[in-house]
């Protein structure tokens, strides 16, 4: 899924905020997209910032970015929008993008008028296959830099018992967040086989990451190396930093040290790829400055 923001205002993706008339969001997109998402509840505010974004104008003259929305407010009749682009990805032209409007689901006479549209494909994979986009967006291999050296936005702490669930995450999240920001063991088995790799695993998830996603359930009580990342979880916790740490459940199991009021994500009500898009909403969210008191 991705979005798709057109406008006619020249240098209009030059500032960070931009507004739509509210009769032109969901043009050219398909109707059940527009039964699921014309309400802009805040559950749909969230799925839609967590998709990434194609910001163009109208015709083929004006370069084309990649990014994501960061803010929706509706303002009466129109709706507010704050972006940034991901800067790993450069612009490209959009002509580079005509022999793909098929597979983008992009209309003949789409690039005509200012309007957000949705479309039920896969961006990154379809940018990825043209080489607009470096493979690491849609493939795990190839991780970059010594894994002491990195800076994570996500890190994963789960037993291997529920790894096929986990691995279908990580591959969304690797879509959305790029190359490099995500910490799974079987990116950097190499790595890894090392002594003292507790040590190791407590710097990645204690000072290397933004956010921990913690797979709690019977099995991770259990097991030895889920132990001792908790420890480092903990730790995290210890600090009042509430903000870096998300709990999802398989099941309702108690795990020592965590506590009945804790928040969490059930993972019975939820697929991989929604899984996926709520870790991104978080990343996104921690990304914000602070308001000011």
């Amino acid at each position: 899924m991705y979005n798709l923001l057109v406008t006619s205002s020249e240098g209009a993706w030059d500032l960070t905020a931009y507004e739509y008339d509210r009769t032109r969001y969901l043009e050219h997109t398909a109707d059940t997209l527009q039964s699921k998402y014309k309400k802009l509840t805040a559950s749909d505010i969230e799925e839609l910032k967590s998709f990434p974004t194609l910001f163009a104008y109208e015709g083929s003259d004006m370069p084309v970015r990649v990014g994501y929305i960061r803010r929706i407010k509706e303002r009466g009749r129109s709706i507010l929008i704050e972006y940034e682009f991901d800067e790993s990805i450069k612009p490209f032209d959009f002509t580079a993008l005509l022999p793909l409007r098929v597979q983008l689901d992009i209309g003949d006479w789409e690039m005509s008028r200012t309007h957000w549209a949705l479309k039920d494909e896969d961006l990154f994979e379809i940018l990825a296959t043209a080489g607009l986009v470096e493979k690491a967006f849609v493939e795990g291999d190839g991780q970059p830099g010594r894994v002491e050296e990195m800076r994570f936005k996500v890190a994963l702490s789960f037993p291997g018992e529920h790894r096929e669930y986990v691995s279908a995450v990580v591959d969304e999240l690797k879509k959305r967040l790029g190359r490099g920001t995500v910490f799974y063991d079987k990116d950097f088995t190499a790595q890894l086989a090392r002594p003292n790799l507790d040590t190791l695993l407590q710097r990645i998830y204690l000072s290397n990451s933004d956010l921990v996603v913690v797979f709690l359930c019977k099995d991770y009580e259990r097991k030895e190396w889920c132990g001792l990342e908790w420890r480092a979880i903990r730790q995290i916790i210890k600090n009042k930093n509430d903000h870096a740490i998300m709990f999802m459940r398989f099941d309702a199991a108690d795990v020592s040290g965590s506590m009945s009021i804790d928040g969490y994500v059930d993972l019975n009500e939820h697929s991989p790829l929604q899984a996926a898009r709520m870790v991104v909403e978080r990343v996104r969210l921690n990304e914000l400055p602070p308001n000011d008191v």
